[in-house]
């Protein structure tokens, strides 16, 4: 009997958890997109809208692209929505996310911010740090 009442306690459990837990979804739209390197690593920022308020934990994904000579770094603007049937305020909200990875290989040139709604293509800037410029002289 009671195996069978935390076999139950366990299957509620686990329901909520996988009712509570919703995927991540592209934001409504990018605003703006920034790539540049800046010590061995390339740094992506991007601003953008989500449709309403409760959105969280936005972020940028780096896609994998399955062509070799490519010069574009595809990123994906990602953010996990509210729960359904939340209380959110209904009004674009401003969002923005930040990504710093390993420099890609040869041949990228430019980076490509992709939405629900539309995409920000920006070249690869190098950022010149005076502060280790003047330490080198």
């Amino acid at each position: 009997m009671r195996v069978c009442a935390a076999f139950v306690g366990f299957l509620i459990v686990v329901a909520a958890g996988a009712y509570g837990a919703t995927a991540t979804k592209l934001v409504y739209r990018v605003d703006r997109a920034t790539a540049t390197i800046d010590d061995r690593h390339l740094v992506i920022t991007a601003r953008g809208a989500v449709p309403t308020g409760g959105w969280a934990k936005p972020e940028l994904r780096v896609r994998v692209s399955s062509v070799p000579e490519a010069k574009t770094l595809e990123v994906y603007f990602m953010a996990k929505p509210p729960q359904p049937g939340a209380a959110v305020i209904q009004a674009i909200v401003p969002l923005r996310a930040r990504v710093s990875r390993r420099l890609p290989r040869y041949g990228i040139a430019e980076v490509k911010v992709v939405s629900q709604t539309n995409s920000v293509t920006v070249p690869i800037t190098l950022v010149r740090n005076p502060t280790k410029l003047s330490a080198e002289k």
